[in-house]
């Protein structure tokens, strides 16, 4: 033992009475160093150890470079035409936005009215300026097709899983809103995930999960995943059992998969989707207004696709084939209609061929989309063609849809002959060569904006010419179509910077009259104070997102037809108050949300009580490697 002790001590002393080493300078390679070990630096040397420590660089930064692969193809998007750019969302924005499905985000846009039945499990619709139909929604430039019998052409929007995509941009047109989705593709070879865990007030519990890796060979893996639950109530939907569940929520599941592979110019990418929802009954707080029986289904849906070439610049094009498919597997009620019972399963397939380019003043695409229904083949053809010249922009979309026996051209154009002016126009033509689209329609919107101070103050006008709205038998009437007559709008923005960090936003829409599916008046307030606070934290560590959200909604007008007859009933006035704060710690985010602030007992479908005073609160946490 006691040689054990003084051999260290032995060694120790050894190293000491050695002379000592030169130190090269700091980053001086290991070839350099041996050379100032023997003799002196000469230029030679100093060329030799310059090459030596390039070498090294470029293999460090080829390393790192070498985490980042080539981005996964996206859908070509609309030209920005809007004078604020507000209808865009990021990834990140889209978290911020404190949506929890796409009916919140539509929320933002002018001329579209939401609806529910509940809380996050309820069904969730809406329509522009009245018309449900006027709605369409892209996935990935596949189209979502509402093939469910129940339905009636409505799609549910709580069954797209927002906070799964990557991004999110609204496009506008004076006919017609159309939502471009486009999902999340990771782009390092260092592992992602994010887990969201989230409860509160009506039993609500949820947990999402996301991973997203790629390879070195430019390999993709992802997926994600959700449980979500909200229960109130007592009664269950399928059962006599006591539950707390049976106030018109309920749960839902989901998964996302999506496996691809990228280099250069070229993608090649599927992705699939599988949800499963149930619904607790809703029973109309008032008589002989219509119930909403309990739903239990399930929704299938994917894409492949090959991809040449960037949507952003230059010649790009692209072949996807789509497949969804729908289940019904239960209903609560005994009494439901045979549109119901007979919905027990439904799919469809959707090809889609694409081809365009996009140069530095000009852009132009042409699309057919492709549906097999009842043994033949219905073509969807359309024309896309954006032009910017200067202070000017002009963009213009025409569509033939043979399966809906309906013809579109829609036309937008913005201009900045000042400074602190921009003019905004929308022009549409809807064209129908069946009498189920009633006549030829045509609808304009006009409005000028001034900034001052950065803030943007917009007002104009809007005109819609006699249309035919169809009953949303989602919602309880029966299947049919309505007249609506003639009518003008205004429109009024205010938007921007109100002090240092603290920014408004309010749209507001009025009509010259109440029209079915449609409040005469209908305002939207946001004040929101979104900073990282790089006094105190200056490598960004910290970030806030607090918002108060504001809602005016006049009166609808629904229409039921019962025995022939045509009846109207009215989801009276409401105004509701929102509160959501974030705090961004490194790469935690705590939040926090108020919903119906103010404890308000309102309706957005006639006779359906919404929840009271609704708190949520939880976090999300990114990880990396």
């Amino acid at each position: 033992m006691l040689l054990a002790w003084l051999m260290p001590v032995a060694v120790a002393h050894a190293r000491q009475a050695q002379p000592a080493k030169a130190v090269p300078p700091a980053g001086q390679p290991p070839t350099a160093r041996a050379a100032t070990d023997t003799q002196p630096s000469t230029a030679a040397d100093s060329l030799r150890n310059a090459r030596a420590q390039a070498r090294i660089d470029s293999i460090a930064k080829a390393k790192a470079a070498d985490t980042v692969k080539a981005p996964m193809a996206t859908f070509e998007a609309p030209m920005a035409m809007d004078a604020v750019d507000r209808l865009q969302f990021s990834r990140s924005e889209l978290l911020a936005t404190g949506a929890m499905n796409l009916a919140d985000l539509l929320d933002r846009v002018p001329g579209v009215t939401t609806y529910r039945t509940g809380w996050l499990a309820g069904m969730h619709a809406a329509t522009y300026h009245g018309d449900l139909r006027r709605i369409r929604i892209f996935f990935d430039g596949i189209e979502r097709d509402a093939i469910e019998a129940r339905n009636g052409g409505m799609l549910d929007l709580d069954d797209i899983p927002l906070w799964a995509l990557e991004g999110v941009r609204i496009e506008r047109t004076a006919g017609e809103v159309r939502v471009w989705l486009t999902g999340w593709s990771v782009r390092k070879t260092i592992p992602y995930s994010r887990v969201d865990i989230f409860t509160g007030d009506l039993n609500t519990n949820g947990f999402r999960v996301h991973f997203g890796r790629r390879f070195a060979n430019g390999f993709a893996l992802q997926f994600v995943g959700q449980q979500m639950a909200t229960q109130s109530g007592r009664v269950s939907a399928f059962t006599t059992q006591e539950t707390t569940r049976g106030a018109g929520d309920g749960s839902q599941q989901l998964l996302d998969v999506r496996l691809g592979w990228s280099r250069a110019r070229w993608t090649i990418d599927v992705q699939g989707t599988s949800s499963n929802r149930d619904r607790d009954p809703k029973t109309a707080r008032t008589e002989a207004y219509t119930s909403l029986p309990a739903y239990r289904g399930s929704r299938r849906e994917g894409f492949a696709r090959v991809a040449y070439g960037d949507t952003l610049g230059g010649l790009w094009g692209q072949l996807m084939v789509g497949a969804l498919a729908t289940r019904l597997d239960g209903i609560g009620s005994s009494t439901e209609d045979s549109t119901v019972r007979r919905d027990t399963l439904g799919s469809r397939t959707q090809q889609v061929m694409v081809v365009g380019y996009r140069g530095h003043r000009w852009q132009t695409s042409i699309i057919d989309r492709m549906r097999p229904v009842n043994g033949r083949t219905w073509h969807a053809p359309a024309v896309r063609a954006g032009l910017t010249l200067g202070a000017y922009q002009l963009e213009a979309v025409a569509e033939r849809r043979a399966l809906d026996s309906l013809s579109t051209v829609d036309v937008r154009a913005v201009a900045h002959p000042l400074r602190w002016l921009t003019l905004t126009g929308a022009h549409s033509l809807r064209l129908p060569t069946s009498a189920v689209w009633g006549p030829n329609m045509a609808a304009t919107r006009a409005e000028a904006h001034v900034a001052w101070r950065g803030i943007t103050m917009g007002a104009g006008m809007i005109h819609e010419e006699p249309n035919r709205l169809t009953l949303p038998v989602l919602f309880g009437p029966s299947r049919g179509m309505i007249s609506a007559v003639a009518s003008n709008g205004i429109v009024a923005s205010l938007s921007g910077p109100l002090y240092k960090a603290i920014t408004v936003d309010v749209q507001a829409v009025r009509w010259d009259a109440a029209q079915y599916f449609r409040p005469q008046l209908s305002v939207r307030s946001e004040v929101a104070l979104r900073t990282n606070w790089l006094k105190q934290f200056p490598k960004g560590q910290f970030s806030i997102n607090a918002r108060f959200m504001h809602e005016v909604r006049d009166p609808v007008p629904f229409a039921w037809t019962a025995a022939g007859a045509e009846t109207a009933r009215i989801a009276q006035s409401y105004q509701l108050l929102t509160g959501l704060l974030e705090l961004r710690i490194q790469n935690a985010t705590l939040f926090y949300q108020y919903r119906n602030m103010t404890g308000t007992d309102y309706e957005q479908i006639p006779g359906i009580l919404m929840p009271p005073a609704v708190q949520m609160y939880g976090v999300r946490w990114e990880f990396s490697n």
